[in-house]
């Protein structure tokens, strides 16, 4: 698309709409325009920094008028770090944008009609904020003093931070404590400019159960002695266990060699009345306040009346599958991650579920050999931020299965994947739910069923 715009020039641009990372999109001579910070409805004169084939970007000068919805963040590292993008935007609109995002791609992606299917108003979270229960973050020394920090938009800078609004008190107040002692122990922070130092990120965890907290340290050095550290972080309020963990790699990888230092261990979370042990590098929700709202719409979608066999794609630590345990004849679930596996046939145990297997392996290889061994009554699938893919969407889209509750935290990946499961399946409804307020991520509950053969 040819366009005589150039980069600094400066426009005036009325904002039609919000893209999936939060930023807002004009249009010049039909030429995209993605302006972070900006809102529907509102004129805005903006300096081009970046253009590409089809698209430009652009930054605020000023606003001509402002959107009604708009609101003072009350994050001082809003602008700076990158882990929020829709602090700027009242909490009940915003709810409604992330509805607007999911049929925008169901609109972009598929041949399907949105208004042939409800699509339910966003279900939100009673607390906007302190509901994370867990932080992954890297260390940064600011003024000869040890602070978490997050990743600058675009860039490998941390942004040092004091604590952060959408994580829980126990974990803001831990990262603190925490720093404390790292300086009062003498132990070096990883400079990956310097590319010296022992300590590279703190990881947080916290049981909404019983508030018992789990603390990992990444480390550069896999002999590095954090026995002084690790005891004296052991005396602090609800810590329970310790763990190190050895990554010599420059990567956003966390995780590489864990063990386990002093204390417990796992600490146990609940998701209604189901416990479940994580170990620190368990992978489970973020926020178990709205996981169980997930769940409870996956459940009354599911339909279960103690007859069906249930097929848990992507099961993880079986969370999904024990949930619907009570209420379903089998559940089988099926994860490439080995671990998880494992930490799923823990946990059924632990909540004495009997009807549950769990088996490792890829998906695409798996799906295939259980459909012709079993017959399959539901199918669940909750699939990474890519989706299913082609050959797991047609798999599932030629299986027969009655019906489909497909959980998706990518409304484009999603649309993607219900473009080919439409062909064999109606699509009933899309629940959105937001399960992490202030963040441009939605995550959906899709119910499908077989379509009567004519």
């Amino acid at each position: 698309m040819q366009t005589e715009l150039k980069v600094n020039d400066e426009v005036i641009v009325d904002i039609k709409r919000l893209g999936i990372n939060g930023e807002g999109i004009a249009y010049y001579k039909k030429l995209a325009i993605f302006v972070k910070n900006a809102l529907p409805g509102e004129g805005v004169n903006v300096r081009i920094t970046n253009i590409k084939k089809n698209m430009a970007f652009a930054e605020v000068i000023d606003f001509k008028h402002t959107a009604a919805f708009r609101v003072t963040p009350k994050c001082p590292y809003y602008e700076a770090c990158g882990g929020c993008q829709t602090l700027h935007i009242d909490y009940q609109k915003m709810l409604e944008f992330k509805r607007d995002g999911v049929i925008e791609a169901i609109t972009r992606y598929t041949k399907l009609n949105p208004r042939s299917f409800e699509i339910k108003p966003t279900i939100g979270a009673n607390n906007q904020w302190g509901y994370r229960f867990k932080s992954a973050l890297p260390l940064k020394v600011v003024k000869a003093k040890t602070t978490v920090g997050l990743i600058a938009p675009n860039s490998n800078v941390i942004v040092g931070i004091d604590s952060c609004l959408n994580q829980n008190d126990i974990v803001n107040n831990l990262n603190k404590k925490i720093c404390e002692l790292i300086d009062e122990c003498h132990i070096s922070v990883y400079d990956p400019k310097q590319n010296k130092g022992i300590l590279k990120s703190l990881v947080v965890r916290v049981s909404h159960f019983n508030k018992e907290a789990q603390v990992t340290f990444v480390v550069t050095d896999k002999k590095a002695n954090l026995r002084e550290l690790a005891k004296k972080t052991m005396e602090l309020e609800h810590v329970v266990s310790v763990f190190m963990s050895y990554n010599e790699e420059d990567s956003v990888l966390i995780f590489g060699q864990t063990k386990k230092l002093e204390g417990k261990d796992t600490i146990t979370e609940t998701i209604g009345k189901y416990k479940f042990e994580l170990g620190p590098d368990t992978f489970f929700q973020l926020n178990p306040v709205q996981t169980e709202k997930l769940y409870d719409v996956v459940k009354k979608a599911a339909k279960l009346s103690m007859k069906e066999t249930v097929l848990d794609l992507y099961c993880g630590v079986g969370t999904i599958g024990i949930y619907l345990s009570g209420l379903a004849k089998r559940i089988i679930g099926i994860e490439q991650n080995e671990i998880s596996i494992e930490n799923a046939k823990t946990n059924a145990v632990i909540n004495k579920v009997r009807n549950a297997e769990f088996k490792a392996g890829k998906v695409l290889e798996l799906l295939p050999q259980t459909l012709r061994e079993e017959a399959v009554d539901v199918l669940v699938c909750d699939p990474p931020r890519l989706g299913l893919g082609e050959y797991v969407a047609k798999t599932i889209a030629g299986s027969g299965i009655k019906r489909i509750i497909y959980v998706s935290c990518n409304p484009a990946t999603l649309a993607k994947d219900l473009a080919i499961l439409s062909n064999n399946y109606q699509v009933n409804s899309i629940q959105p739910v937001d399960m992490f307020p202030n963040t441009s991520s939605t995550e959906s509950v899709v119910s499908l069923t077989k379509k009567l053969e004519k």
